[in-house]
């Protein structure tokens, strides 16, 4: 991507972020794609890098899981699940 395709993204204060990602199949469809501010997008990337909405759920639950040696109860998995899921099928700011 050139030095302008950034700085016309920069320039927007929303961009567009996809549910599943082009590199796993995702494709450019509304139903793919949501916006959220710029930052927010930036930030996703870093700490996340291609991990689907499902997928940072799962390490987030395997991460307390480690620190506080203890584990979710299973409705707790089911509860964040749910929410990655429905995060997933809807669009977000």
């Amino acid at each position: 991507m050139g030095k302008n395709s950034k700085k016309k993204r920069r320039a927007r204060k929303h961009t567009k972020h996809h549910i599943r990602n082009r590199v796993r199949g995702g494709d450019n469809s509304p139903e793919n794609i949501i916006l959220i501010k710029n930052e927010k997008h930036e930030c996703w990337h870093t700490l996340f890098n291609n991990l689907s909405f499902l997928e940072v759920a799962m390490l987030l639950v395997r991460t307390h899981n480690f620190k506080n040696k203890t584990k979710l109860t299973i409705t707790e998995v089911e509860e964040w699940t749910t929410l990655a899921k429905n995060a997933e099928s809807h669009t977000h700011d």
